[in-house]
Formats: structure tokens, sequence, C-alpha cells
């Protein structure tokens, strides 16, 4: 009876594992010779990369979504709080790891200066 109880929780508990999604986190590391800068990435339910978190202040914070995505390609995610009041974005190439900047649309604030492109890694 004992043998059979074990083994009958054992049985539920690894199937109820084998359902549950797993997410996935990238979590990027990009530097030039100015700048550096912390990302994750994470995916939902349907392994689909969503919300991007940024380090500040050694915590990560959410930053914004995933906007336009094409594996192996590329990844364009938004970046909320590096420009009040900018729609910016970095676009990540897949290939060459580099990070370059994207203004999405300026409203009544105009950058006078754009950051430069890094470049990352994986962790």
């Amino acid at each position: 009876m004992n043998k059979n109880f074990i083994f009958l929780i054992f049985l539920i508990f690894n199937l109820a594992k084998s359902s549950i999604a797993s997410e996935i986190d990238i979590k990027l590391i990009c530097k030039n010779e100015t700048d550096t800068e912390e990302f994750i990435l994470r995916s939902d339910s349907k392994q689909t990369l969503k919300n991007v978190f940024k380090k500040y202040k050694e915590k990560f914070i959410l930053v914004g979504e995933v906007v336009g995505y094409k594996k192996l390609s590329f990844i364009l995610f938004e970046d909320k709080y590096k420009y009040l009041g900018v729609d910016f974005a970095w676009h990540l190439d897949n290939n060459t790891m580099e990070l370059k900047p994207v203004v999405l649309s300026e409203s009544t604030i105009k950058l006078n200066k754009t950051p430069k492109k890094l470049f990352c890694n994986k962790n």
C-alpha cells in the first residue's frame, strides 16, 4: 500500500511537471567603450518573447515589450525609460550581436544625441 501511494504521488508530480510550460529568460550584457546595459528578455507561456527588463540600481525593472522578433535574425524591443517622452527601442541583430538604438517617434522632446551601438553577450 505504501509503495503504491508513493508511486502514485511520483507519477502525478511528473505528469504535472511536464504540463507546466516553462518561461525562458535571455540575459544580455551589452557594452561599448562608454556604456554598459543589462537586459533580460522574458518569454510567455507559449515561449514567445514578451517582456523586457533592464538593470537599474542593481535591480531589474520592466522597461517595455518585445515589439518585433524573428528567430535567428533580430529582436526589436522597447526601452521606455532610456529617454522619457520618446518612443525608444533597441534592435538586436542575433547574428552579429550588435545592439543598435532606434527612435520610433519623437514627441515634444528632440534628441540631440542618440546612444552608440553596443555589442552584447548572452548569458
